[in-house]
Parts: structure tokens; sequence; C-alpha cells
């Protein structure tokens, strides 16, 4: 026996069913929405931790470098005030070695080397040791034609030699810068600031206050088949001889290199800076300096060149 539905009945069973079917289709889009926003949390999550990382990890690189950097600042400056005695700081030794030279009745021209540049603090220390020794006869064994040596008029090797009434050390920027030029242009190993200081003092290039005159530089490199030409300050000019292998000495007055009047030697330009050999201080010639800074400094220069 079958039940009889009505059409009223069927259409009721039919609503019931849709809106069953409209539920699970609503439960399963809040079920994908909430897994959704689940995933979506756990990302951005993830993706914070994995930012918060990554800039933990640059901000230890760059104490670690920053680290590095002090200590190898420390260890630069600690270098170029020779080897300090156990527990001596830098500045202790300064005092200690500026009282020895005191006592030891140093010449003025050494003692206050100290005062004009603190990298001399070895040279000053074992000058009583060297004073009495011969100079030496060759700048290096390294030395290669075509480039130019940095040589320091206080290295140990020819420091203490006299120059006129001083040392090569106090006042032979002039003979050194030479030096430079001639040795590193010819391959001359021979030629070494003592020897230019020597042919200085005997043609005359040196007053009774032991300056250099201009003409050391002017004609002194004849003597060994090197010739020497003016030129201007300006930008162009220095480059396009420096880039021809041309090493220019420059007469500088106060600023960056010195407080009355000095010799440097440029020899190499790059984008606007220039290489400084700088006879009296290595710090200054372990950097590249803008020609701008420098230019107004230059009070007369000379290019070198041997053919």
């Amino acid at each position: 026996m079958r039940t009889h539905i009505t059409p009223r009945e069927r259409q009721r069973i039919r609503n019931r069913k849709r809106r069953q079917q409209v539920k699970r289709q609503l439960y399963l889009c809040g079920v994908l929405v909430t897994l959704l926003v689940v995933l979506v949390a756990t990302y951005n999550s993830k993706a914070a931790e994995k930012k918060a990382a990554l800039e933990a990890a640059k901000k230890e690189q760059k104490e670690q470098r920053e680290q590095v950097s002090d200590d190898a600042a420390k260890k630069m400056e600690e270098s170029a005030l020779g080897t300090v005695a156990d527990n001596e700081t830098p500045k202790q030794r300064l005092k200690r070695v500026r009282e020895q030279a005191r006592q030891s009745g140093y010449p003025e021209d050494i003692t206050s080397l100290l005062k004009k540049n603190k990298e001399t603090v070895d040279f000053v220390e074992h000058f009583a040791e060297n004073k009495n020794t011969a100079p030496a006869r060759t700048v290096a064994d390294d030395l290669k034609k075509g480039e130019i040596p940095q040589y320091l008029q206080w290295d140990e090797r020819w420091g203490h030699a006299s120059y006129g009434t001083g040392f090569i050390a106090s006042c032979g920027c002039g003979p050194t810068a030479m030096s430079m030029v001639i040795a590193g242009l010819t391959g001359d190993a021979t030629v070494t600031p003592v020897k230019v200081a020597r042919y200085s003092e005997k043609n005359g290039y040196i007053d009774e206050n032991n300056n250099t005159y201009w003409e050391l530089m002017s004609k002194g490199g004849e003597h060994w088949g090197v010739k020497s030409f003016g030129g201007d300050t300006s930008e162009d000019f220095i480059a396009k001889e420096l880039k021809a292998g041309h090493p220019i000495i420059c007469s500088v007055g106060p600023g960056d290199f010195t407080k009355k009047g000095h010799f440097i030697v440029l020899t190499k330009y790059k984008n606007g800076k220039v290489k400084v050999n700088d006879p009296f201080s290595q710090k200054n010639s372990d950097k590249l300096w803008k020609y701008s800074k420098i230019k107004d400094q230059i009070k007369s220069l000379w290019v070198y060149k041997t053919e």
C-alpha cells in the first residue's frame, strides 16, 4: 500500500532538501575560509620570524664587522707606533721615548719628530743604536723600473744620516722625494735618499736652514738621466701626466701635509683621486686623496720622465 503525497508536501520536501544542501555548502565555505585564515596567519608569522631572524643576523654581522674594523684600526695604530712593551699603551710609549730622548741628549731635530708625527716613535727610540751605523747603499731588492716606490725620510736605513746641519729624517723630504722618482723611473736601486742628499749638498741645493732649493727638483734628475718640466695645477694636466707614467713632485705649503713647507710625490690618478707618496708619513701615503682637496696647497710642481 503506497502513501499518497500531495503536491504541496512534495514541494516542502524539496525545499527542505535545498535548505539542507545550502547549509552544507555554507558549512564547507566556512571551513575553507577558516583554513585559509589559518594558513595566511601561519605564513605571516613565519615570514615575520624569518625577517626578524634575518635582521638579527645582519645586526650581528654589522657588529662583527665594526669590531673587526676597530681591532684592525687599533692594530694599525700600534703597528705604526712600533712594538710596545708589555702592558704599555702607545701613548705611554710615546711619553717614555720622548723622555728617553731628552735624557740622552738627542738633537732637537730628532726629538721634535715625535711632535710632528707619532709614526716616528720607532725611529726615535732606536736612534742611539743606529746613528753610528753606515746608511744603506741600496733602497730595495724588489725595485721595479717604472713603478714609483714609497720611501720615508725617517726610515732607519738612512734617516740618521746627515743633511746639511740636520738629518735626513727631519729635513730630507726633498732628497727622499727625488730618490723615489729617480730610482723608480730608472730602476737604479743605488739612488738612495742619502746619495741624493750628498748630490744636493755638493751642488748647493740646500740653504743654511736645511731647506732644499727648488733647483734640486728642476735640475737634479738630469744627473741620473731623468728629465723634468713644469706644468699647471689643473686636474686635466695632472691626470694626463700621471696616466702617462710620469710622476710629479709637488712643493706644498701649510695644509694636510705640513705646517711650513714640504715635498710630496704624486704617482697615480683615477676618478678624481691621486696616490700621494709622502716622504714624512706612511699614513698619508696609504690612502687616496681627492685632487681637489690638495690642489690649492701646491706651490709648484715638476713632472718627470726618462725618454
